[in-house]
């Protein structure tokens, strides 16, 4: 025990087998090292400092071992008992002392030897290595004083993946870095494709960030909804018109099995297009009216079964409220028909991708389809101006978080938003989009874009699958951290790559106190899961009841009748 408290060497290296070290320890220090995430540093004979973390450990019964097994559970037992500990490390660099500051090479020139003395790696020491970045994220599991901070730059350029199973915590992770970027850097432009409503309260009218957060909602009916609750929103609409072919087999629903169908619509749309333009091209962002498509297609419906199908499918969208942010974009139409198509799509775009703060793109009520088609047009948009921004040489950084990622572009199969996602995740750091991809199915999330990102946060994972998949796309992770996730407790990450000093598991900060400590104000996401304790404490009032009945079916004045022209009336009404 003296000798540990003297200068801190805790054993000895006893085995080394490629990149883990077995590490001999007493009984009286067993406490202290037998933590996974735990630093250790191993001075080598050859004078080079070594870094490893904790990985696991082993714990031996010698005199039972020698016995093969035959030893007889007598009431002296205790007495004659022989231990052998051993701690099993994984490396991660190399320690280097340059000017009196203190950082990892992540590089091994020298391999440890048995008998090289191991130690604790210093509190002082781990400050100086964790707190050089510009964003905390949390601390050590195993040091509640230090900080673990990311670098910006590194995150941003080189792309964060926050991986976990659902409830693990990774809306916090997204929410404490928002936070913090936001309050660290004023002018910080940071899209968030919301898929489920999670983080609108960040633009609450009492949140702290309410002067430069603002959600963009595409259904009315939720953006009354939003309005009722204090929180700043707009509108947001998709013009049908700038819709690639791909977003409009999403949009409709068209299955890549139905052939037919999508050759019928893609040359209905193409026919239109060069109909006012002889050489435009079927992405083209042509101008057209709803009713030039439903007559294109109506001509051909009666011969044509596959034809009948399409307009179909296009009718249902135009009854349905859903797609009124895309087949009925009525102020942008009249900003086109004022100022011309430069302005029009500059009301579409300008308020989401050119000015500063944090824009949150709220999905939630839209079907997975229409989900796809409205990220995709929005990525497409965000890639183009970035690209010609980079041209003008006045580049405008923008980071897009992605929840649900896996939606947008998974690994086994196509959609819209994909080919765009991937692009963005191998090209966009040279134009200025950081990307951050959150995702509770890592193994149904694109590789290409998962092997793209150079740090991970990655909380408590259960699935075996999953668990590989993480570690075969990133490069960092080794096996034995890897063997971590199961055992993370809520909140808990191993944090990985380019933005952080060397892989360390982290206690990542609570959102809820982050925005008390920092910004003197409590603010709570809307992700959390349902408390049933609390609700099935009191009963279910009679108003809340009509309200819910009244969104899901219209009142209609008394006496009205429903006609066939009635019925078609919303499709021409904006026509």
């Amino acid at each position: 025990m003296g000798e540990k408290m003297t200068n801190n060497r805790i054993g000895y290296v006893v085995r080394v087998a490629r990149d883990a070290v077995y590490i001999a320890v007493n009984d009286n220090v067993l406490k202290d090292v037998a933590i996974r995430g735990k630093f250790l540093e191993i001075q080598t004979r050859s004078g080079r400092k070594l870094v490893g973390i904790v990985t696991y450990f082993n714990l031996y019964d010698e005199l039972y071992h020698a016995s093969r097994g035959r030893i007889e559970m007598i009431e002296e037992y205790e007495k004659l008992i022989r231990s052998r500990n051993e701690i099993i490390v994984a490396l991660l660099g190399t320690l280097i002392d340059e000017n009196g500051k203190r950082y990892v090479e992540r590089k091994i020139e020298t391999y440890p030897t048995p008998g090289d003395k191991v130690y604790i790696l210093s509190k002082e020491a781990l400050k100086e290595i964790f707190g050089n970045g510009d964003i905390r994220i949390g601390c050590l599991t195993t040091e509640k004083d230090v900080s673990v901070c990311l670098n910006l730059n590194e995150l941003a350029t080189k792309h964060l993946a926050i991986l976990a199973m659902t409830g693990s915590g990774k809306s916090n992770a997204l929410g404490v870095l928002v936070a913090r970027i936001m309050k660290e850097f004023s002018n910080s432009r940071i899209i968030i494709i919301d898929t489920h409503s999670e983080y609108i309260d960040f633009a609450r009218k009492d949140s702290p960030l309410s002067d430069k957060a603002i959600v963009f909602c595409p259904l009315e009916k939720f953006k009354k909804v939003y309005e009722e609750r204090g929180i700043r929103v707009k509108s947001i609409e998709i013009p049908y018109w700038l819709l690639t072919i791909e977003e409009w087999f999403s949009l409709l629903g068209l299955d890549p099995r139905a052939t037919r169908q999508r050759r019928i619509l893609r040359m209905a749309l193409r026919d239109i297009k060069r109909r006012k333009f002889k050489d435009a091209k079927l992405n083209d962002p042509i101008y057209f009216t709803v009713e030039e498509l439903h007559k294109r297609l109506s001509s051909s419906a009666g011969r044509d079964a596959s034809a009948a199908e399409v307009l179909t499918k296009l009718e249902d969208a135009l009854e349905s409220e859903e797609y009124n942010f895309v087949l009925y974009p009525e102020k942008t139409k009249k900003v086109r028909e004022e100022k011309g198509d430069v302005e029009a799509f500059l009301s579409v775009i300008k308020p989401l991708l050119f000015e500063p703060g944090l824009k949150i793109i709220a999905l939630g009520g839209l079907s997975a389809e229409v989900q796809i088609a409205v990220v995709s047009m929005i990525l497409r948009s965000l890639f183009r101006i970035a690209v010609e921004s980079k041209l003008l040489g006045r580049p405008i950084p923008t980071m897009v978080a992605v929840e649900e990622a896996h939606i947008y572009a998974p690994k086994d199969y196509s959609v819209p938003s994909k080919p765009i996602l991937e692009r963005i995740a191998k090209e966009g750091r040279k134009f200025g989009i950081g990307l951050i991809v959150i995702s509770q199915r890592p193994r149904e999330l694109s590789e290409t874009v998962l092997a793209q990102c150079g740090t991970l946060i990655a909380l408590r994972t259960v699935n075996p699958s999953d668990q590989r998949h993480i570690q075969n796309s990133l490069e960092d992770i080794t096996s034995a951290l890897a063997l971590s996730l199961p055992g993370l407790g809520t909140g808990e990450a191993v944090v990985s790559g380019r933005a952080v000093s060397i892989p360390c598991i982290v206690k990542i900060d609570y959102f809820d106190e982050v925005m008390e400590r920092e910004y003197n104000k409590r603010l709570s996401l809307s992700g959390k899961d349902i408390d049933f304790r609390e609700l099935w404490s009191k009963p279910l009032e009679e108003e809340v009841i009509h309200k819910i009945i009244r969104e899901i079916i219209p009142e209609y004045p008394s006496g009205s009748e429903t006609t066939e022209e009635a019925k078609s009336q919303k499709i021409t009404q904006y026509l």
